[in-house]
């Protein structure tokens, strides 16, 4: 039997083309050039040197990215302020969580390099992820798959008041 799982947002990247261009753009990019932050691209905050965004594929309900203008692979050549300003992004973002969700913990990190699990290995980026006590549930067990029970427009919803 084939395992399916909807991934309805996923349609705009398919209907771009950019999935058959065998060339991948730097999406993190995009979404930092997008403008003004939006229910639209999911940006829920823009700073001067980095901009947070609802991840499009959450570990948890509320997963939150911190993200750099600048294209860049190597965390050694973020300016310091930009590293400053992610730091208190990063913390702005902890806020929002604990203001919205109220999670009892959170996971946070960036993944830099492909074998340290970057899927975007050439623009680093920060994770902020909410966790709950008991966060898993049969499907993570036995198939390999998160269940994700709030829609990225909802999470915006929820979130975007926090940033104001």
């Amino acid at each position: 039997m084939l395992d399916q799982l909807w991934a309805g947002w996923r349609r705009s990247f398919i209907e771009s083309g950019e999935a058959d261009q065998g060339v991948r753009s730097c999406v993190l990019c995009a979404l930092g050039e997008a403008g003004e932050a939006s229910a639209e691209n999911f940006v829920l905050f823009r700073g001067e040197f980095n901009y947070v965004v609802l991840n499009a594929f959450p570990y948890a309900p509320g997963h939150m990215m911190v993200v750099p203008y600048l294209h860049l692979g190597d965390l050694m050549e973020l300016s310091t302020d930009a590293l400053v300003e992610n730091t208190m992004l990063v913390r702005k973002c902890v806020g929002a969580l604990t203001g919205a969700y109220k999670p009892e913990g959170y996971n946070l990190g960036a993944n830099l390099a492909r074998a340290g699990g970057a899927a975007f290995d050439d623009h680093i980026h920060f994770h902020v992820v909410p966790r709950w006590l008991g966060d898993t549930n049969f499907m993570t067990a036995v198939a390999s798959m998160r269940v994700m029970p709030e829609a990225l427009d909802s999470a915006y919803a929820r979130l975007r008041p926090q940033f104001t």
